[in-house]
């Protein structure tokens, strides 16, 4: 009788054991702000992390393009979900930071489990793109066709790269292609993440286009250069299936985590609204709202609150800490390079004018060198080349310059004022009149523009 006692006091002491255990789990987990754990996340769908990484020599670099691809294996749709790469998150390890610092302070794994958390989903694989790669890319399929929707115009001193593109419609190259991706300008991430969803529908139209088949072996070397993943070749090839069937039939259905911009501390972030986010998860996974997950969304969307104000108090000790040092120092690094750019073109441009002052010295000495460049702005075919033999046969060393608008009077630009140049310019074998506009760095003594009154 004693035994049977003790055995139910040992069942029952284990089952509030188990219980203890289940609800310390719940109500005190070990890692995440929301409560959820890694198997309570959704998982309806196969997600995989897509990481545009922009690594440098001197940097580990940043995750600077993130999205996350949704597949349905059983249905064969795929969605898309843009993350702003300012987006602010809480950095296992590093308080709270914008997403795309994840990668350099833990590489893909830290930035995969970030966007778990934040998205409160499974993520199943990852492919990291190389930005320098992107250039290649679109060189290897011969370029793509975009409607540039602005002038736009941009420098970036720290990454070295100026932007400048035209509005309209535009065969653009990999150089091209990349300042259109990466222009910056007041509508800050959103507007970066528009042309980048841009971009990748004019890549897919030109990759399936008749004409792809020619530039397959060098598309086939340049992905294999400049992407990593860990996705076995059949889930790309059904994937890469799907994506082809939607965008065909449907269109890809695109998303961007909702909320609104805002400065912290003197920082630019992108603040999700989570429990908007958490509700936009479920519709793409094609999942059920439960009490737990949207309990945990709303218990995470208080702990963003709660940081977010405690910085704007001056409470934030530990909250934005890593966040401001890295940021003054990314500002200490751009100081120091747009020094460097600067005193860099000083320095051509004192070498741009010593070479000016030693071409124009050694024509000074020569007598020039007797080039002159020929345009034909006379309206008649024929007098091109009567004047360029008349020049010859003068000693001069004759370059065409083509032909332009008809002008009245036939006129002799010298590029030097050095008097033997101007003296032997002013004796070409025919009627004209003479002006002198220098040019240091001109490759010919000096113009001859073919007027209507040239005999």
């Amino acid at each position: 009788m004693k035994s049977i006692f003790q055995t139910k006091i040992l069942l029952l002491v284990a089952a509030v054991c188990v219980v203890a255990y289940v609800a310390f789990g719940y109500f005190f987990p070990e890692k995440g702000l929301d409560n959820l754990n890694p198997a309570d996340r959704l998982s309806l769908k196969k997600n995989i992390i897509v990481m545009g990484v922009d690594e440098r020599s001197d940097d580990v670099g940043r995750s600077d393009t993130l999205f996350v691809v949704m597949f349905d294996s059983k249905t064969k749709a795929a969605s898309l979900l843009s993350v702003p790469r300012d987006t602010r998150v809480r950095i296992e390890g590093h308080g709270w930071d914008k997403i795309n610092h994840a990668y350099a302070y833990g590489g893909q794994k830290l930035t995969q489990k970030t966007v778990e958390e934040l998205l409160g989903i499974k993520v199943n694989n990852y492919v990291m793109v190389d930005f320098k790669g992107f250039e290649g890319l679109v060189d290897a399929i011969g370029g793509i066709d975009i409607d540039v929707e602005k002038d736009m115009y941009y420098h970036d001193t720290w990454d070295g790269f100026t932007v400048d593109l035209k509005k309209g419609r535009q065969h653009l190259n990999g150089k091209t292609a990349i300042q259109y991706v990466r222009f910056r300008d007041e509508e800050g991430d959103i507007g970066r993440i528009r042309r980048q969803q841009h971009f990748l529908m004019a890549v897919y139209d030109k990759i399936t286009s008749a004409d792809m088949l020619l530039h397959i072996p060098g598309l086939a070397k340049q992905l294999t250069s400049m992407v990593k993943t860990d996705m076995p070749l059949s889930d790309m090839i059904d994937i890469g299936r799907a994506l082809h069937s939607m965008v065909k039939e449907k269109g890809l259905s695109m998303a961007m985590v909702p909320g609104e911009p805002k400065y912290i501390d003197g920082i630019s972030y992108w603040l999700p609204d989570i429990t908007d986010l958490r509700e936009l998860m479920v519709k793409m996974q094609g999942a059920t709202m439960t009490e737990r997950y949207k309990s945990a969304a709303e218990l995470m969307e208080q702990e963003y609150n709660s940081a977010v104000e405690k910085v704007e108090k001056g409470d934030d000790s530990e909250e934005n800490k890593e966040a401001i040092k890295e940021e003054k120092e990314l500002k200490a690094k751009k100081e120091e390079k747009a020094k460097e750019e600067k005193e860099a073109e000083g320095e051509k441009a004192e070498e741009q004018k010593n070479d000016a002052a030693k071409a124009e010295a050694k024509q000074t000495a020569s007598g020039g060198r007797g080039v002159v460049r020929l345009v034909n702005c006379s309206g008649s075919k024929s007098a091109g080349a009567d004047a360029a033999a008349r020049l010859r046969s003068a000693g001069f060393e004759v370059v065409s310059g083509g032909s332009g608008e008809i002008i009245a009077e036939t006129t002799v630009i010298s590029t030097t004022n050095n008097g033997a140049v101007v003296n032997r310019l002013s004796n070409v074998p025919f009627a004209h009149k003479m002006r002198i506009s220098r040019d240091g760095a001109a490759d010919c003594d000096g113009v001859v523009m073919l007027g209507a009154d040239f005999k």
